[in-house]
């Protein structure tokens, strides 16, 4: 039986550190200032943060896992794995988690972690922002490792891989316990390249269903406590995605990927121009941009036409429509 990530519904008393919340990695810069050395996770009680700092240093010590990492792991070097820290340290949040049945070796920023067996306590890591100032525009963001219900939403990063790894229930929402990155790729929000994805928590599901797409099978799982949905980051003018859908509102440009035998019986609006609200997949098929084999495309956001006109092309057929306030095209460079 998986083990059920609880939320603690009461404070506890007797801690020096906070209890996981919103904003359970922000910090006065006098708590950070006199934060203890980190050391390892196997004190850090389940559902608790601790505030610790680590020393500029190239050395690397022992850590199992790839987030959650065990109990016994190093901090420092699962946070410098993490991409929470460099080889110049800082302070960091380290979040209790429960014991795992098993877990998963990796190799990420330059650290390379072990496979282990059950262990009774777990925990990830987070960076130490200061109470009051805003995150640099070009601030890294925290890697993904084990959803947490208390903090979200966040945004997160993913690796290079991310359609391999952990185990994934459900199709969205997904079971708490199920791997953020893998559950990404799965949702076409980013490709197995990786990328930023933002992370919502949901209400517990009486039933997850297994699905394939985007290259990742997730499972099927009965009654969970805890959900989580995905989606992708634009942020900017140039957006990522990994299955294409249709153009995000917040984009100037979106690259995205179309499946191989994508069905093109969707909506679309237009011969090119299209419609901003058209299927991306079936307009590029349209358009001649991709074909059954599918690939990767750039759409890019253009003004509003006062009318489009619907035709048959590149066995696509599309429908005619009158104004629409946005449009899409596609870079064939």
């Amino acid at each position: 039986m998986r083990l059920i990530v609880l939320a603690l519904a009461a404070a506890l008393t007797g801690l020096t550190s906070p209890l996981l919340a919103q904003q359970a990695n922000v910090f006065a810069q006098a708590e950070i200032d006199s934060a203890p050395a980190c050391g390892k996770g196997r004190e850090i009680e389940n559902g608790t943060v601790q505030l610790c700092t680590c020393k500029a240093t190239t050395f690397k010590r022992f850590v199992w896992g790839s987030g959650p990492y065990s109990g016994h792991s190093d901090v420092c070097t699962a946070a410098r794995h993490a991409g929470v820290i460099g080889e110049d340290g800082g302070a960091l949040a380290v979040v209790g988690r429960p014991g795992q049945k098993s877990y998963e070796g990796s190799d990420a920023n330059g650290i390379s972690t072990k496979r282990w067996g059950l262990f009774q306590s777990s925990f990830d890591v987070m960076p130490a922002l200061v109470a009051g100032q805003a995150a640099a525009a070009d601030e890294p963001v925290l890697a993904c490792t084990g959803f947490s219900a208390d903090a979200a939403p966040y945004t997160c990063a993913c690796p290079e891989g991310s359609d391999a790894g952990g185990s994934v229930w459900g199709s969205g929402p997904y079971t708490g316990d199920s791997d953020l990155c893998r559950a990404a790729v799965h949702a076409g929000a980013i490709p197995a390249t990786g990328g930023k994805i933002k992370v919502t928590a949901a209400p517990g599901q009486d039933a997850y269903e297994g699905s394939s797409q985007n290259g990742v099978t997730s499972s099927r799982w009965g009654s969970y406590g805890q959900s989580f949905e995905v989606a992708a980051v634009a942020g900017g003018a140039i957006a990522m995605q990994g299955t294409c859908s249709t153009m995000p509102a917040d984009a100037e440009s979106l690259v995205c990927v179309c499946a191989e035998n994508a069905p093109v019986s969707k909506s679309v609006w237009g011969s090119g121009p299209y419609t901003a609200d058209s299927d991306i997949c079936t307009a590029a098929r349209h358009a001649g941009v991709v074909d059954a084999a599918g690939g990767s495309v750039t759409a890019i956001r253009l003004k509003g036409l006062d009318a489009y006109a619907g035709s048959s092309a590149n066995g696509v057929t599309t429908s005619k429509w009158g104004s629409f306030e946005q449009s899409i095209t596609f870079d064939r460079n």
